[in-house]
């Protein structure tokens, strides 16, 4: 009788254990995906030995600290139509299911997850999506003479801010030039769903020379500016 109970305790902590390693697996890793606005966006799930489990996607909310459902299966829940998921298999035990975003805007920012769960356990990555503005400087590259005034346009599209600002770097000057520089100024202005920052330099001089850079949120663009005799 107790070989009996045994037995067919250690026949059922082994079939648990490969119900277990049968559970669900996303292939897919967690990431960072950056696009810019206006792209599409396609958040990648792959997903082995679904079985009769659902996918979802949630998205990270910060006003409650927890992430929201967004889909369960096919099933969009946002009136939102620029969301959706597509499904596809590649094998009997291999498929996709992507959270696509059409036309995507500054909101659409955030961390998204993908998530397989039952009452016992659950696998999930999270995608960080960032969105970019196109943003341009103008000219990106300058040779001038010593006493010339240079002008950089820093410009940014399809949003209305004045949160641009300026860096400056060079391998033979290190100063703040917002303290110690008078003949520096910045001037703003929006027009057309643009916004430009102008950074001007009056009567340039040598350690003007380096590397001149406009910062919004996290992107960066760069001009190098050369100031010498003869060129």
């Amino acid at each position: 009788m107790k070989c009996t109970f045994l037995l067919t305790f250690i026949i059922h902590g082994l079939t648990t254990a490969v119900n277990t390693n049968d559970f669900a697996r996303i292939l897919t890793r967690t990431h960072n995906q950056t696009l810019n606005s206006s792209d599409s966006a396609i958040l990648t799930c792959h997903v082995t030995n679904l079985g009769n489990h659902h996918v979802t996607w949630l998205k990270y909310d910060r006003n409650t600290s927890t992430f929201l459902p967004l889909t369960v299966g096919e099933q969009v829940f946002l009136a939102d139509k620029r969301y959706s998921v597509s499904y596809y298999s590649v094998s009997p035990d291999n498929s996709y299911w992507n959270l696509e975003i059409y036309n995507i805007q500054l909101s659409d920012e955030g961390i998204y997850e993908c998530k397989i769960s039952n009452r016992r356990q659950s696998v999930a990555i999270k995608i960080h999506l960032h969105v970019q503005i196109p943003m341009t400087i103008e000219p990106s590259r300058l040779y001038v003479e010593p006493g010339s005034n240079v002008e950089l346009d820093c410009m940014i599209y399809n949003v209305n801010t004045s949160s641009i600002t300026w860096h400056f770097s060079s391998y033979n000057y290190t100063y703040d030039y917002h303290h110690y520089d008078y003949d520096i100024h910045e001037k703003y202005q929006h027009e057309k769903n643009i916004s430009k920052s102008q950074l001007i330099i009056r009567h340039a001089q040598p350690y003007h020379s380096g590397l001149w850079t406009c910062t919004y949120k996290r992107q960066k663009r760069s001009a190098r500016i050369v100031v010498g005799k003869g060129l």
